[in-house]
């Protein structure tokens, strides 16, 4: 009897001890599982990581707008436009310093509407939206705006520059209704004759702008001027004969400017 009672223990002994064997092998088993799929689980959310910093880095590349424009050449001319008021129903050429050199006044001496000069050395689109305030209050008859190289200088996407000319023409608009909206074509140039670093790789860049600001032009309903074929060779290059830098027009071509809106009732 008590032989016996020593090997049911000796038998639960071994019972337990194999149960326990049993038991620490599942376990290893198991804990080689969990950490495999931590590992695995590990490098996925290192890979979600490294992935999400990616999408982020590059949704956070956007593209840099240069919107500055009030140096001090924008200033003092603003000075200069506060003490010229502009006079009711007046014709304006708005723009940059290719408006600016042009002796409009002379060139239309013949007006029966006072002729006033708006434009701004070194200006874009961001710097004339930013002075609408004085032009639309004035109640002009009509606005002639050419603008457009500088924003190819500080390389805008054409969107941007759209999207300012768009502001601009809704302004008249909704302020001076009955102001008369000519938009014209922003001019080539010839980097062949220009020596700034700005300046170099922009000439064709200016025909896509020209289509997009033609079309809004018509989306918005006003009137479109495209003035380049009078001055672009067959490249759509700025010819020799009208300019002395690459970007600026003489004197001279001005009077073939003026010509070709009267002679095509623009004016």
């Amino acid at each position: 009897m008590r032989m016996k009672k020593i090997q049911e223990n000796k038998s639960n002994r071994h019972c337990e001890e194999e149960r326990r064997s049993n038991l620490k092998a599942k376990v290893n088993y198991y804990s080689r599982k969990i950490a495999s799929v931590l590992a695995m689980t590990a490098g996925c959310v290192c890979l979600m990581i490294i992935t999400t910093a990616f999408f982020s880095t590059t949704q956070a590349q956007t593209v840099k707008i240069d919107s500055n424009y009030a140096n001090w050449y924008y200033q003092q001319r603003m000075e200069y436009f506060a003490k010229t008021p502009i006079p009711k129903k007046a014709i304006i050429f708005l723009g940059n310093s290719i408006t600016e050199r042009a002796e409009w006044q002379e060139l239309l001496a013949d007006s029966n509407y006072p002729i006033v000069n708006r434009g701004i050395g070194g200006d874009n689109s961001f710097g004339i939206l930013a002075r609408m305030d004085e032009i639309v209050a004035a109640k002009p008859k009509a606005i002639y705006l050419m603008d457009g190289i500088n924003d190819q200088f500080r390389k805008l996407p054409h969107e941007v520059s759209v999207y300012n000319y768009k502001r601009i023409i809704r302004k008249i608009k909704q302020q001076s209704p009955k102001t008369k909206i000519y938009i014209e074509s922003c001019l080539p140039i010839n980097e062949s004759m220009t020596k700034e670093a700005y300046t170099k790789g922009r000439n064709v860049l200016v025909p896509a702008l020209n289509k997009k600001i033609k079309a809004l032009a018509e989306e918005e309903g006003v009137t479109y001027i495209d003035i380049c074929p009078l001055f672009q060779d067959d490249k759509g290059v700025l010819k020799q004969e009208f300019t002395m830098d690459g970007v600026h027009l003489k004197a001279a071509a001005y009077i073939d400017w003026v010509k070709y809106l009267k002679d095509n009732k623009y004016l």
